[in-house]
């Protein structure tokens, strides 16, 4: 037996590919302003030398729509740096519990260090941030406590030689939308400058 969709209380684009996916494009760009958005801090996976998952929460800084690739900002020196340098394969996963939407996106990543794009993310960083790649030693180095991580506040570049734009460019996505009358699941392959969407079984 098959619901019926038309029913009230079920949004626009819950029986709608092309409204699906206009939905997702909303809440991506929404996540980068929205502090509140659950879009804003997407979990990102990277691959270890032992080719097993390695998984973070990371601030997303810009969505570029074509080809749709999200931005991060990132220390060069970091462990998921290396990782990427070895496997660019990667995976964001996003789950809004208020909407009851998530979001799954098997991603290419790149990791930028100069450029015209690098250079107007470090320019509009705030002082606090810049601060993060001013510690001597790279993230996920021991130290003997907290807050003994040496700063080298003095650096004329303010950190500027660690720093690095992560680009995770979207070849496909899954959408996951939860509903009491039945969830609606849709599967997106990237095909040019466009997609083709499909229906799954939920």
């Amino acid at each position: 037996m098959s619901l019926d969709t038309a029913s009230p209380g079920l949004p626009a684009f819950y029986d709608d590919l092309d409204l699906t996916l206009e939905e997702i494009s909303r809440r991506l760009t929404d996540g980068v302003r929205n502090r509140r958005s659950a879009f804003h801090t997407p979990a990102v996976a990277t691959v270890t030398p032992q080719n097993t998952p390695d998984v973070r929460r990371m601030v997303l800084r810009g969505v570029d729509k074509s080809p749709l690739t999200l931005r991060f900002h990132t220390d060069k020196r970091s462990g998921k740096a290396h990782q990427i340098y070895q496997n660019s394969s990667g995976f964001c996963e996003i789950y809004d519990s208020d909407c009851k939407i998530q979001l799954r996106l098997s991603c290419r990543l790149t990791l930028l260090q100069d450029g015209e794009t690098v250079e107007r993310a470090w320019t509009a960083t705030r002082p606090m941030s810049r601060a993060c790649y001013q510690i001597e030693t790279g993230p996920g180095t021991e130290i003997p406590a907290p807050g003994t991580a040496v700063y080298d506040t003095g650096r004329p570049d303010e950190g500027r030689a660690n720093f690095a734009v992560l680009m995770a460019e979207v070849l496909r996505m899954e959408w996951l939308y939860l509903a009491a009358r039945g969830h609606a699941r849709a599967r997106f392959e990237r095909a040019g400058d466009g997609w083709t969407g499909c229906w799954l079984a939920p």
